[in-house]
């Protein structure tokens, strides 16, 4: 099979770009606008995919908030362009969503048949790359809801949380989601696209937890001495939802954050 991915120098591109050795294409958001039909559909023609693995989107939620047009372009439209070739040339398409669809007023883990109702731009915008390709009557997609990615490749909520520890305090709030190895992720959807998934699924890591428990957790292992202190939230831009963690049945989730976070932190 030939890997066209989007995105590859991202969080979640780079790890397929790592996994994934032979027979691909990868791209980084500078190599390849999605936004753009004219390029994608150039690249898509002449190197002729089996799977497109989208890894390209704005995933920064307060720049989004500010920044509607740039959000829905990529994140939507760009989803779109994707879409439009693996239609033509009848190729598989992966795509990435965000547990930012739902507006967290639930007390317990959302499942794949909870209706959407995004609180912020970014997820508005997520949902509706969603929406797109569901309504399109194709059938060859795997979206994948995921969340609280971390791993190599850029910043992530744990390299934020570790970047915090020269503070003597250290404010976190109570929202509650899964941590998410960005490894442990790539892995999983490429025995899926192996053994033949397609659809929408939701796939976290094992645990929720609190960015405060969270913090806590990370903190301690580099051996942090001063206070963290949990806060009800932070001024920001956008609004987050308070609880988004994800119910991953029929699958099942990935490794807990605690064993995953270790890995990542070589210990």
């Amino acid at each position: 099979m030939k890997f066209l991915i989007t995105g590859s120098k991202g969080l979640l591109g780079s790890e397929f770009d790592r996994i994934i050795e032979n027979d691909k294409l990868s791209l980084s958001r500078q190599e390849l606008d999605i936004t753009a039909f004219e390029n994608v559909y150039k690249v898509v023609k002449e190197y002729k995919p089996d799977i497109i693995i989208n890894c390209s989107a704005i995933s920064n939620v307060d720049y989004c908030e500010v920044n509607q047009n740039v959000a829905f372009l990529v994140n939507a439209i760009g989803v779109e362009n994707l879409l439009k070739c693996a239609i033509e040339f009848n190729i598989f398409l992966v795509h990435f969503s965000t547990d930012y669809v739902f507006d967290g007023n639930k007390k317990e883990p959302y499942k794949i048949s909870d209706i959407p109702n995004p609180i912020n731009v970014y997820g508005k915008s997520k949902l509706k790359g969603e929406e797109i390709i569901l309504n399109s009557g194709y059938e060859k997609y795997l979206i994948i809801r995921t969340s609280w990615l971390f791993g190599n490749g850029k910043s992530s909520l744990v390299d934020k949380i570790i970047s915090l520890s020269k503070n003597e305090i250290i404010y976190m709030t109570e929202q509650i989601s899964n941590p998410t190895y960005a490894k442990d992720l790539a892995i999983k959807v490429l025995d899926m696209i192996k053994k033949g998934y397609f659809g929408l699924f939701h796939l976290t890591g094992s645990l929720s937890v609190s960015r405060y428990e969270l913090a806590r957790f990370i903190l301690e292992k580099i051996g942090y001495k001063g206070k963290i202190v949990k806060v009800d939230s932070f001024p920001s831009i956008a609004k987050r939802p308070n609880y988004s963690a994800l119910n991953n049945f029929p699958l099942e989730p990935l490794r807990d954050y605690k064993t995953a976070i270790l890995e990542f932190l070589r210990y």
